[in-house]
């Protein structure tokens, strides 16, 4: 492994809030995951807000509001057999908690009301999900979004992009919980515009794990399959919290994932037919292809090895951009990767791969970076993405030299709104000093879930 030759100065921003991942992609009415939190029908009522036709100060003059929210749904309708329909009202405020009016809000509005759902700027949006505790069945979602924070919908720096905060508290009204893959527009973070030097558009769009949770929850079951099993250590003791998810075989795009229940169970649901490997970043790999066809379930046990304890990646990026954020990548381009994170410095020569014949890491290129000051090593390395690409969310693998294997699921996405550039004083006068790996753990905000 080379070391790098350039001193590299690491600024922090101190991330006040950290939204805690969730044990499952669906929310459900307990801990034992029995009853599903969804809406009775495919048919969903919602009313628009006419905060949304005259925005708040917090939303930059001339952003297309109405649209970002229509376009929002839209994602989620086209993505899986859903019907919006689509009201006007004259509230402005979401509805207090427990006590729901019956109807699903979206405002925009800076109330004192709506200001009182949020404790920081930093918590871009919220989804109330009102529901039967019996049934699961949600009678009102109301979506409101962070009067303190910044919003635009042109790709302004140094703001959150509207659409993408719209597309996950959608999800959330849908009945959707975090993912713990990176790419997906329900994982608990968003990026400012200006991140990684481009706008942060990529989380408008769903990924295939976004698309499975909605199919496991409004699709027709005879139409997907799905995986179950149980996840179990050496000495046959359950594992919880362990994060599975599905890639494609040819592709090696994630698919699906889901995180283990406290009593080792995990299932991945609203898979399309075709044939699969299921990974886990747990020491121990199941890398066997199997085969799912529609209406079908399979079983897939896995016995993990160990747990992880020496490689632990924290941060990631590109473009002198370190985050949690996936990284958005151009079809037929080239990028530096960079990880940070504890025991990295123990990767070996040919330890980075992408889980993807379409990306290709040049294993020369591997470098420990030194002078920078972080708490954990931080490596870097040079990536081609070939111009065929699949759209989708990609893995980083890391092995180390006792052959210990840690992931980053979804850390890169291939994605069509890639390319968008940001431009604008902001960025000009941080990209002007030269030299510098930007730790910007502040610079993006978690989501509420509800």
């Amino acid at each position: 492994m080379r070391r790098s030759v350039t001193t590299l100065a690491l600024i922090f921003f101190i991330l006040s809030w950290v939204v805690p991942t969730r044990a499952y992609t669906l929310q459900y009415t307990d801990s034992t995951a029995s009853v599903r939190i969804k809406w009775p029908s495919n048919t969903i009522k919602i009313a628009l807000s006419n905060s949304l036709n005259s925005p708040p100060s917090n939303i930059k003059p001339g952003s297309d509001v109405l649209g970002a929210a229509r376009r929002a749904l839209a994602h989620w309708s086209e993505a899986v057999n859903i019907q919006f329909v689509e009201t006007s009202s004259d509230a402005l405020n979401i509805s207090p908690s427990g006590q729901g009016d019956g109807v699903s809000l979206i405002t925009v509005a800076d109330t004192p009301e709506n200001r009182n759902v949020f404790d920081s700027a930093d918590r871009t949006g919220r989804t109330r999900v009102f529901y039967d505790p019996t049934t699961g069945a949600i009678t009102e979602a109301d979506v409101v979004i962070n009067p303190a924070a910044q919003f635009s919908t042109d790709g302004t720096p140094g703001t959150y992009d509207l659409e993408a905060t719209f597309t996950h508290e959608i999800g959330h009204l849908l009945g959707l919980e975090h993912s713990d893959e990176a790419g997906a527009a329900m994982q608990p973070r968003q990026g400012v515009n200006g991140l990684y030097q481009q706008a942060a558009f990529s989380a408008r769009t769903l990924s295939d794990d976004d698309r499975a949770g909605a199919h496991a929850l409004y699709g027709a079951r005879e139409s997907f399959g799905a995986i179950t099993g149980t996840l179990s250590d050496a000495a046959s003791t359950p594992v919880a919290a362990a994060h599975v998810w599905i890639e494609e075989s040819v592709t090696g795009r994630i698919v699906a994932g889901n995180v283990s229940l406290p009593n080792g169970t995990y299932r991945i649901e609203g898979l399309p037919p075709g044939e699969y490997r299921l990974v886990t970043d747990h020491s121990a790999e199941e890398r066997n292809q199997f085969n799912v066809a529609a209406g079908e379930t399979v079983q897939r046990d896995l016995k993990l090895e160990t747990e992880r304890t020496t490689i632990k990646p924290v941060v990631f990026g590109s473009n002198g951009h370190l985050s949690t954020i996936a990284v958005p990548l151009v079809q037929g381009n080239r990028y530096t990767i960079f990880v940070g994170g504890e025991g990295l410095d123990q990767v070996s020569d040919g330890g980075i791969s992408i889980t993807s014949p379409f990306i290709k890491v040049n294993p020369a290129s591997l470098t420990l970076q030194s002078g920078i000051n972080y708490e954990h090593p931080i490596i870097s390395f040079d990536i081609e993405i070939n111009p065929d690409a699949p759209l989708g969310d990609y893995s980083i693998r890391l092995q180390s030299k006792s052959g210990e294997v840690a992931y980053i699921p979804g850390g890169l996405t291939v994605d069509s709104a890639s390319g968008a550039k940001v431009s604008g004083v902001g960025v000009e006068r941080q990209m002007a000093i030269a030299g510098t790996l930007w730790m910007v753990n502040g610079v993006f905000a978690p989501f509420l879930a509800r």
